[in-house]
C-alpha cells in the first residue's frame, strides 16, 4: 500500500504535446485531406521563387534594428551563422510547402519556438511579434502565388500557435524566484544531455516545466493515465501522466516520493535528478 501511495504522489497534469495541439488546430481550422492534396499541387509554383524569398527574409532580418539586435547581428552578420539559419529556414519552408502535418514536424516547429524563447545554441530571445510577422511574410508569399490561400493560412496559423507554445514554455523556465538544476541520467540522458536551469518553488512545478519543454523526455519517462475533469455539468476525458515503473525523481539524492511528493519545496541551487531503471 505504501508503494502504491508513493506512485500516486507523482501524477502530473501537463499541457498537450505539440502534435496534439497541431492536430487539434488543423481540425478546428477545417483543413481536410482534400485541402492538403490541393495545396501540394501548388508546391511547384511556390518552389520557383523560394530561394530568393529565403534570401530576402534574412536580408530583411539583418537590416531591421530589432531583429539584428536580437540575433546579435549589429554591425556585422556572421556568414557561417547566416548560412545555417538560412538552411534551417529553407528546410522548414520545404516541409511547409509539402504540407507536412506529421507529429515529428509539429515537434520541430515547437522546438523552433523553444529556441526563439532562449533555449537555442546562442540563447537568443526573439520577440514573438517578429516571429508572427515572419509568418505573415510567408503567408503573403504564398497568397501572391496561389489561387486559394485560405487553407494555407489555416496551416500556417496552426504552426505559428505551436511555435508560440514552445516559446511560452521556454519563458516559463525563467519565471519564479527559486532556481534549481535539473539533470537526466542513464536512459534519459540522450533526451536531456545538458543540465537545465529551471525556476520553481516545488518539485511538481519544476517537473511540469521540464516536461513541457522536452516532449521526448516525457515519452521516455512518463506514461499516460486516463482521467476526467469537470467542465460545466459534464465530465470530459483528460490525460494525466505519471512516472513509468521504477523511474525516480531525486532531490539532492533523495527520492521525492518519500518526501512530500510533488509538493516538496525547493531551495536555490537544489539539484533534481531524473533516474531511470537499469542505471
Amino acid at each position: 500500500m505504501e508503494a502504491l501511495l508513493a506512485e500516486e504522489t507523482l501524477v502530473l497534469d501537463l499541457p498537450p504535446l505539440p502534435e496534439e495541439v497541431f492536430r487539434d488546430l488543423l481540425a478546428f481550422g477545417g483543413l481536410r485531406e482534400e485541402d492538403k492534396r490541393a495545396m501540394r499541387l501548388d508546391a511547384e509554383r511556390l518552389l520557383e521563387g523560394a530561394a530568393s524569398f529565403v534570401a530576402g527574409v534574412y536580408d530583411h532580418l539583418s537590416r531591421h534594428p530589432g531583429t539584428a539586435k536580437a540575433l546579435g547581428w549589429e554591425g556585422r552578420v556572421p556568414e557561417e551563422e547566416l548560412y545555417l539559419r538560412r538552411a534551417f529556414f529553407s528546410a522548414w519552408l520545404a516541409r511547409t510547402l509539402g504540407v507536412d502535418t506529421s507529429a515529428e514536424f509539429a515537434r520541430e516547429v515547437y522546438r523552433a519556438g523553444l529556441w526563439h524563447g532562449g533555449l537555442g545554441p546562442k540563447r537568443a530571445h526573439i520577440p514573438p511579434e517578429y516571429v508572427g510577422l515572419s509568418f505573415a511574410m510567408v503567408g503573403r508569399y504564398v497568397a501572391e502565388r496561389v489561387r486559394d490561400a485560405r487553407p494555407w493560412l489555416v496551416y500556417l496559423s496552426a504552426q505559428e500557435e505551436v511555435m508560440r507554445k514552445g516559446f511560452d514554455a521556454a519563458l516559463a523556465l525563467k519565471e519564479g524566484r527559486t532556481e534549481v538544476r535539473f539533470q537526466a541520467l542513464g536512459l534519459a540522458y540522450p533526451a536531456q544531455p545538458e543540465p537545465l536551469l529551471v525556476r520553481a518553488e516545488t518539485v511538481g512545478e519544476a517537473l511540469r516545466k521540464v516536461f513541457a519543454v522536452n516532449p521526448a523526455l516525457r515519452d521516455l519517462a512518463l506514461e499516460a493515465v486516463p482521467s476526467e475533469e469537470e467542465v460545466g455539468l459534464w465530465l470530459e476525458p483528460k490525460t494525466l501522466y505519471r512516472l513509468r515503473p521504477r523511474w525516480a525523481v531525486l532531490l539532492e539524492g533523495r527520492d521525492v516520493r518519500y518526501l512530500q511528493g510533488l509538493a516538496t519545496p525547493l531551495k536555490s541551487e537544489d539539484r533534481l535528478t531524473l533516474l531511470p531503471p537499469g542505471r
